[in-house]
């Protein structure tokens, strides 16, 4: 009786003579230190991981991979957000990295004062929007966080913050 083979056998079985490029190794060994640096900042913004947690693995990885700083550097970077708390980020741009944090402070503070002007000027917009349809008085506020243009607005805001961070 013939024997049935697994789709692993099977796929074994086929590459059984081929191997990765150098080029290909490269790539690979870059995705995965990508992939690695990735969990352990999305680990830091989801409070499992200090700074300290953050930095031991750095540490560790260092010896390994010496493109390791940008890679952090990049993905802390990406994981700035001008509406949240980015203490935490903040701390391991200076700490670990010890690079300036001082144009990413700039650039939050530029990108608040912004969306606290832009949100002023559509909540009276949308008030006086309120008012052409007959509804006003003291106790009418404007949901502004409901209104499409006011969610339009802030994404290409949050995109020239994003740009700004790139370039700064």
């Amino acid at each position: 009786m013939a024997k049935i083979k697994s789709t692993l056998d099977i796929v074994m079985e086929r590459t059984r003579n081929l191997s990765l490029t150098d080029e290909e190794k490269t790539v690979l060994q870059r995705k995965e230190l990508d992939d690695k640096v990735r969990g352990w900042v999305q680990m830091l913004v989801d409070h499992k991981y200090t700074v300290r947690n953050l930095e031991s693995a750095y540490s560790e990885e260092l010896s390994h991979s010496p493109g390791v700083k940008e890679v952090l550097r990049q993905e802390l970077l990406e994981h700035i957000d001008p509406d949240t708390d980015n203490t935490g980020i903040l701390d391991a741009w200076k700490d670990i990295l010890n690079l300036d944090d001082g144009f990413i402070s700039e650039a939050v503070r530029s990108y608040r004062t912004q969306a606290d002007q832009s949100m002023s000027e559509y909540r009276e917009s949308l008030r006086e929007g309120l008012v052409r349809s007959g509804i006003s008085g003291s106790a009418v506020i404007p949901n502004v966080l409901s209104s499409p243009e006011w969610e339009a607005a802030r994404k290409i805001m949050k995109e020239r913050f994003m740009q700004a961070l790139q370039t700064g």
